[in-house]
């Protein structure tokens, strides 16, 4: 009986860090694809040509220097 109880007890604490485990991959997946569509927005702003690194690291909320290190790519 005893026996049957902790293998409950174990099977719960698992359950629980794989419901955890998948609500951070989900959460960590999600900022990596808005990050991701940050930068493919910076990088067609940098192609138009029409607005400075500053502006561009203000309206995609991208740092000035992720901005420089996109345009430093896109001329490579």
């Amino acid at each position: 009986m005893r026996g049957a109880m902790i293998e409950t007890n174990a099977r719960r604490i698992l359950n629980q860090g794989i419901s955890q485990g998948i609500g951070q991959g989900v959460s960590q997946g999600i900022s990596q694809g808005i990050n991701e569509t940050k930068k493919k927005t910076a990088l067609r702003m940098l192609k138009a040509r029409k607005l400075t690194v500053e502006e561009i690291a203000e309206y995609t909320e991208l740092s000035v220097a992720e901005v420089e290190q996109l345009s430093e790519e896109q001329t490579v």
